[in-house]
């Protein structure tokens, strides 16, 4: 199975700063590294959350995008609440992907999945992996992730399918 889950940039920021210059600049400096987001996603996180419509959205944006520099999502279909794919290498080596999912999908898909954790593919192998240990799993991921910890047992352990 060809899965892939884009996680964590939200955590992530980049910070430049210039050194060694003096006097100010006539007009702004504007990074070049920070990617540019697209109107809909912009629109869709408006009101803090994100909307089945709004995350459907802008994944089809964002396969547009990489169908538009020659690429073609491997697989994607629905799987659970979220959308799952595989990317083609190419459009990864290419920097295809990231532009596409910077610009149309990024925020969306990162609202959506903390939104969305506690039912999470991720989410039901803990618990289940709990349940198997004779461990009463919460209806929060976090707190099942504390509840491995706890009881000592190693995630790597946790069958994935069950």
């Amino acid at each position: 199975m060809i899965g892939f889950l884009r996680f964590g940039l939200l955590a992530c920021c980049i910070v430049g700063s210039l050194i060694g210059c003096s006097g100010s600049a006539a007009t702004p400096v504007h990074s070049t590294i920070e990617p540019s987001t697209s109107a809909q996603q912009k629109d869709a996180l408006q009101d803090g959350g994100v909307s089945w419509d709004e995350y459907q959205a802008a994944f089809n944006a964002y396969r547009a995008c990489l169908m538009r520099e020659g690429y073609e999502l491997v697989d994607p279909q629905v799987k659970g609440d979220l959308m799952d794919f595989g990317v083609p290498g190419a459009a990864v080596d290419s920097g295809a992907d990231d532009r596409c999912y910077d610009f149309n999908w990024a925020h969306v898909d990162q609202v959506w999945q903390i939104a969305h954790e506690d039912t999470s593919e991720s989410a039901q192998i803990i618990a289940n992996c709990l349940r198997e240990h004779r461990i009463e799993p919460s209806s929060m991921y976090g707190d099942n992730l504390e509840l491995l910890e706890k009881n000592g047992i190693d995630i790597a352990d946790c069958p994935v399918n069950r």
